[in-house]
């Protein structure tokens, strides 16, 4: 069996780019770097490191291992801090990844629940969208294409959410303000507003809206997030489609009518690690994810 820490500085001498940098990362002597790379060498019987100029930089060898013992290293840092949270009295911590409006409409009362019925777990919500390559959350709440096949990475499992569509968002003097839904093909002549990043998931989800009805957006904007692009909107500066989650609250100026001929629509999905599988919270989690998708928005409620 590879030594793990002999491959953990490895991987920091493939991260950092030099012997020295690892060192300085590490706390340790280059010396002691340089040992722990030659051993790792000849405990794999592989050539690791090659000279460049006046450094080294990895084999193909050397960077098949330091990608594959990837999933390795995170289920160590998952262990380590396990061992910290039993240590402190806690049954363990639990991290939900989110995007930006389910962070804001369903993590909340989730959040409120999980910490009254299981208060010996930390609960940690980070924003993953767009993807980080830090470390993946025990819980993923990711957007997904209804076109496309999901991809599950290897050691989760995918719970569908919800499936929901895309609205239309324009100022109250516009023309088509009074109307209570649009066809796509009615706003090829209009000035779009973007929220989304370009190669997303949503924005591949609304192209493929856009080539159904004939045309391309003329883009003038492209704004931070969804609360920017409702800002921009309401200033009268042109139109703009978002999910519908993310068009839950808007300002006076702002109108939200029903987009047709197509409705584009994103789906959602949480991804559960496996290690995370076991822990009792986990399942109430996604079933609270689940109720709060499930419940009406606030502008969809009677008055």
């Amino acid at each position: 069996m590879l030594d793990v820490n002999r491959l953990r500085v490895f991987r920091s001498v493939v991260a950092s780019g030099s012997v020295s940098a690892a060192a300085t990362r590490l706390g340790y002597t280059p010396s002691a770097v340089s040992q722990h790379i030659s051993a790792l060498q000849r405990e794999t019987g592989l050539t690791l490191f090659e000279k460049s100029g006046r450094g080294i930089v990895p084999t193909a060898h050397g960077r098949e291992l330091a990608s594959r013992s990837e999933e390795l290293m995170s289920s160590l840092q998952k262990l380590d801090v396990m061992v910290d949270d039993l240590r402190a009295g806690r049954t363990g911590r639990l991290t939900v990844g989110t995007f930006a409006s389910a962070g804001e409409w369903w993590l909340p009362s989730v959040a409120t629940t999980v910490v009254q019925e299981f208060p010996d777990t930390q609960l940690i919500i980070e924003l993953t969208d767009p993807p980080t390559t830090a470390q993946p959350p025990d819980i993923d709440i990711r957007t997904e294409n209804p076109a496309e096949e999901p991809t599950v990475p290897t050691g989760f499992t995918r719970c569908e959410i919800t499936t929901e569509p895309y609205v239309l968002l324009l100022h109250r003097d516009h023309p088509l303000a009074d109307r209570e839904q649009v066809a796509a093909a009615e706003l090829a002549d209009e000035l779009w507003i973007r929220d989304d990043i370009a190669e997303s998931t949503c924005s591949r989800i609304t192209k493929t809206a856009w080539r159904s009805a004939g045309f391309t957006p003329k883009s003038i904007i492209q704004a931070a997030d969804h609360h920017g692009a409702i800002a921009f909107v309401a200033a009268g500066l042109g139109v703009c489609v978002m999910p519908r989650l993310a068009a839950a609250t808007i300002p006076d100026q702002v109108r939200r009518l029903a987009l047709v001929d197509p409705t584009p629509e994103r789906r959602i999905a949480a991804y559960v690690h496996d290690s995370a599988r076991s822990h009792p919270a986990t399942a109430r989690i996604v079933d609270l994810i689940r109720t709060a998708a499930a419940a009406p928005l606030p502008a969809d409620q009677p008055a």
